[in-house]
């Protein structure tokens, strides 16, 4: 089995993370840390991302390659437009007007929130993430939480992105910050979990009996 879900899940988790904190900060950016925490975690989380996409299947459950790398393909490639965005802007306030001038921008990203509604739905339908395996220690021993809880963030997440075009106004960035910081804390929690999860995985598949 081969699969990246640890460092893209670390990835995008800090990349929605960067990005909540920008919208915190509206209409002033703290645009030189910003730029370089998106083009640290956007460089990986791409390339990862079209690995993942690409090779079919990459995993035993080949429709996690639809739900999970292909967005992630998405938010990898606007991390790195954003930063450059930002490094080339300079440390300068976002205007009414500059939202108004990037709004062709920000219906990409309305567009991926769809996209995230229909993976959320398809996550609730079929049961896409299921539970850990059962030779992966820790999370195994606590099923039917898995599958709810990734549903939940993916409609998160979209939530933002829907808000994103209507971004000059206070209630459309609150629902961006808040719904992006919830789901962006729980992809990075869980991947960083998974580091430990994954290597205890692979190490039960050689002939261990770790449960935790």
């Amino acid at each position: 089995m081969t699969i990246y879900n640890t460092l893209v899940g670390v990835c995008a988790g800090l990349v929605l993370l960067t990005v909540a904190d920008a919208v915190r900060r509206y209409p002033h950016v703290v645009f030189p840390g910003h730029s370089i925490a998106l083009l640290i975690t956007g460089g990986p989380l791409t390339v990862l991302s079209v690995v993942g996409a690409l090779t079919w299947p990459l995993t035993v459950k080949p429709p996690i390659n639809i739900a999970f790398f292909e967005p992630s393909v998405m938010l990898g490639f606007l991390a790195l437009v954003g930063a450059a965005s930002l490094l080339h802007r300079g440390d300068t306030p976002f205007e009414r007007a500059t939202i108004v001038r990037i709004r062709p921008a920000l219906w990409i990203v309305f567009t991926i929130g769809l996209m995230l509604i229909s993976i959320a739905s398809a996550i609730f339908s079929y049961n896409l993430v299921g539970d850990a395996p059962a030779g992966e220690p820790l999370t195994s021993r606590f099923p039917g939480w898995e599958n709810p809880a990734f549903g939940v963030s993916y409609l998160l997440a979209a939530a933002g992105c829907l808000a994103t075009p209507r971004s000059e106004l206070i209630a459309a960035r609150f629902v961006m910050r808040w719904s992006w910081t919830l789901s962006g804390a729980f992809f990075l929690l869980f991947s960083i979990l998974n580091y430990r999860t994954h290597i205890g995985l692979l190490e039960n598949s050689n002939g261990a009996h770790y449960r935790w």
